[in-house]
């Protein structure tokens, strides 16, 4: 891991502030995974039970430790100051380094392009070289769902090669009797 760990708490887009969550985010944002239950269920094993602000506090402050520490950068959405999802760069290997880009969206929000927006951001900032404020990963990946097709169209919008569809690879949240496939697709720095 990067010392000292030189990781942007706040990232800007052209419509959309990225900021690291806090505790504080936690009632605000159990409101918004659970009106978006029904939407996340499907593809998402922590989306499966409502959630309390007080349990969401709770992920959020365990979310901004990892965040300072360099294990997993969280980051809110934030749409004129209001959330409308989550996004980061998750499963980091230091070693490598490398990790993938994950996120969900209010489903009001879909169809305009806000992830692509932010999975831009976060790509951008991973591959950009150290010494150039960036990651320095030697390896970006964003991994889905097969059967989620508006998942897997980010990364090809944004240039990432499809390198494996992993049989069977997991679970199915909501039916864990079923197993899924999951698509991979990755980045490298050559390409910046």
């Amino acid at each position: 891991m990067p010392d000292p760990a030189p990781f942007p708490e706040t990232l800007t887009t052209a419509r959309l502030t990225l900021r690291v969550p806090t505790a504080e985010d936690g009632p605000a944002m159990a409101a918004l995974v659970n009106a978006n239950l029904e939407h996340l269920r499907p593809w998402l094993p922590w989306a499966q039970m409502p959630r309390t602000p007080e349990q969401q506090q709770g992920s959020m402050a365990r979310a901004h430790d990892k965040f300072l520490q360099g294990e997993d950068l969280m980051y809110l959405m934030l749409l004129e100051g209001q959330p409308i999802g989550s996004c980061g760069i998750h499963r980091i290997d230091w070693a490598v380094p490398s990790g993938d880009i994950g996120y969900w969206l209010d489903q009001r929000r879909e169809g305009h392009g806000y992830v692509t927006e932010t999975a831009r951001a976060l790509t951008e900032l991973a591959l950009k070289p150290a010494a150039a404020g960036g990651l320095g990963f030697e390896r970006l990946e964003i991994r889905c769902d097969a059967r989620n097709l508006k998942s897997a169209a980010v990364p090809e919008r944004l240039g990432f090669e499809l390198e494996a569809r992993l049989k069977r690879h997991a679970r199915d949240p909501q039916h864990p009797e079923q197993f899924r496939d999951t698509l991979i697709f990755a980045r490298w720095p050559h390409e910046y």
